[in-house]
């Protein structure tokens, strides 16, 4: 099953994170402000909403 990856030096650590947002599952948040955004590979299932709603394109989906 694919599962959401993000590229902490493409992430631009927007105030608010459009992609967590978009996350049925909340599987995306962020620790720090000034940290880039993470995923909790145990809860993402893989569906790609986040993708399209990422500014600056750093999530991808891998198969596992």
């Amino acid at each position: 099953m694919p599962k959401a990856i993000i590229d902490p030096d493409k992430c631009q650590r927007c105030e608010e994170c459009l992609a967590s947002r978009a996350c049925p599952v909340k599987a995306i948040f962020r620790i720090d402000a000034r940290e880039a955004a993470v995923v909790e590979v145990k809860f993402c299932h893989g569906c790609g909403d986040c993708l399209s709603k990422c500014p600056a394109t750093a999530i991808t989906l891998k198969e596992s």
